[in-house]
C-alpha cells in the first residue's frame, strides 16, 4: 500500500481512510484519517456476520463519517486494498455514484471460504467497479465465480524495485535473514530451530519482525541458547539491510497455507541475496513462477544447511536481478493510471 501511494500520489491527490489502527506502523506514514470500525472485520471475519446494507447503529456512525469525507474530498473514485472491502465500496459507489477499483492480496484470496469469496465477487460485480488487481495465480477464481474477465487484471506484488537494486557482486557475508510479521502462518519458529541446527556452522541469523507472536518467538529462542538476533526494521530501511546478507530464508506453515507471495522474495532478489522458500501444498508452480529461476524452495529446514553452506549461484542471483522487476511498481502503475485516468 505505501509503495502504491508513494508512486500514484505524484500525479493523484490521494485522501487515505483506514477503519483500523495499525500495531506495526510506518515510522513515517501517509497522512491518514482513522474511522474505526467496530463491527465484525470485513475482510477477516466470517461472511455470513458481514452486513452488506450496513443498517446498524455502529455502521450507521461509521458510514456517515466516511460520508463525510466523500463530501469534503469530493474523489473522483474509491481505491481499496483487501477483497472484503468490495462491500464496503460497492455500497458507498452505488450511494454516491464514484466508480471504484482494489487490489487484492494473498491473505484474502488463499484458503478462504468458498462462500466468501463468492459474496466479494458479487459485490465486485458492479458495473462501477472499473478494475480489479490480483496475483496471476488467482485470477482464474474470481472469474471463475463471475467476475467480468476484462475487469480482472493480473498484477505482481508491488516493490519499489529502485530502492533495493543492487547488481554489484559483493563479497560473503555469512549472514542470513528473516522478514515478516510475526503470526503463525509464517513459522520463524522454524528460522530459530534452523539457526541452532546450524550454530558452529559460522553463520549469523537475523529475524527482522514484529507482531503478536513475537513474545513466544523470544521465549523459543531463549530455550534453544538464543542462536537468532531479534530485531526490527522499518520498511524504508530494508533496502540498505539486504546487502549485509548473502540469504534470505522465508518459511510459513504448509497446513496454514496462508502465505502467498511475499513482497520480501522480490526485495531479496533485487538486492542481489539467495532465496529460500518454504513449498506449500499444491502450490509448486506458482511458487517457481515467482522465484523465476531465483532461488530454492525446501520442503524442510534440513535441506537447508547444505544449500546455505554453498554460495549462491550466480546464474540465480543475475535471473533474480531481473525477475524482481516484475514486482517494481513503476513498471504496473499504469494498471491503475489508466483507469483512474
Amino acid at each position: 500500500m505505501h509503495e502504491e501511494i508513494r508512486s500514484l500520489k505524484r500525479d493523484y491527490d490521494i485522501c487515505i481512510i483506514t477503519y483500523k489502527k495499525s500495531v506495526q506502523p510506518r515510522r513515517d506514514p501517509f497522512p491518514y484519517q482513522l474511522i474505526e470500525y467496530i463491527d465484525s472485520c470485513l475482510v477477516y471475519g466470517p461472511i455470513n456476520k458481514v452486513d452488506p446494507s450496513f443498517s446498524s447503529p455502529t455502521q450507521r456512525e461509521f458510514i456517515r463519517q466516511v460520508e463525510a469525507v466523500i463530501q469534503e474530498f469530493q474523489p473522483d473514485l474509491l481505491h481499496c486494498h483487501y477483497f472484503g472491502l468490495s462491500v464496503l465500496l460497492r455500497y458507498l459507489s452505488d450511494r454516491h455514484g464514484i466508480p471504484f477499483t482494489i487490489r487484492t492480496h494473498s491473505m484474502d484470496m488463499l484458503s478462504e471460504p468458498e462462500e466468501k469469496i463468492r459474496a466479494f465477487c458479487e459485490a465486485s460485480s458492479s458495473s462501477l467497479c472499473k478494475r480489479i488487481l490480483a496475483f496471476p495465480a488467482f485470477t482464474s477464481r474470481l472469474v471463475e465465480r463471475g467476475l467480468d474477465a476484462k475487469k480482472v487484471v493480473a498484477c505482481w506484488p508491488v516493490i519499489n524495485f529502485a530502492r533495493f537494486y543492487k547488481p554489484e557482486r559483493r563479497p560473503p557475508t555469512r549472514r542470513v535473514l528473516c522478514t515478516g510479521p510475526s503470526t503463525r502462518k509464517k513459522a520463524h519458529s522454524d528460522f530459530i530451530d534452523l539457526a541452532a541446527r546450524m550454530r558452529g556452522d559460522g553463520f549469523e541469523f537475523d529475524l527482522y519482525a514484529k507482531g503478536h507472536r513475537l513474545a513466544d518467538m523470544q521465549k523459543r529462542n531463549e530455550r534453544v541458547g538464543n542462536p537468532v538476533r531479534i530485531t526490527y526494521a522499518d520498511p524504508d530501511d530494508m533496502p540498505d539491510i539486504y546487502p549485509q546478507y548473502d540469504w534470505l530464508v522465508y518459511p510459513s506453515h504448509p497446513h496454514i497455507n496462508k502465505v502467498g507471495f511475499p513482497a520480501s522474495i522480490a526485495e531479496a532478489q533485487a538486492s542481489g541475496i539467495g532465496v529460500c522458500w518454504q513449498e506449500l501444498p499444491d502450490r509448486r508452480q506458482e511458487q517457481l513462477e515467482y522465484l523465476g529461476g531465483a532461488g530454492f524452495l525446501f520442503k524442510s529446514i534440513e535441506e537447508l544447511p547444505e544449500i546455505l553452506s554453498a554460495p549462491y549461484p550466480e546464474e540465480m542471483r543475475l535471473a533474480g536481478l531481473e525477475n524482481s522487476r516484475k514486482c517494481d511498481i513503476e513498471q504496473h502503475r499504469n494498471l491503475l493510471a489508466e483507469v483512474w485516468g
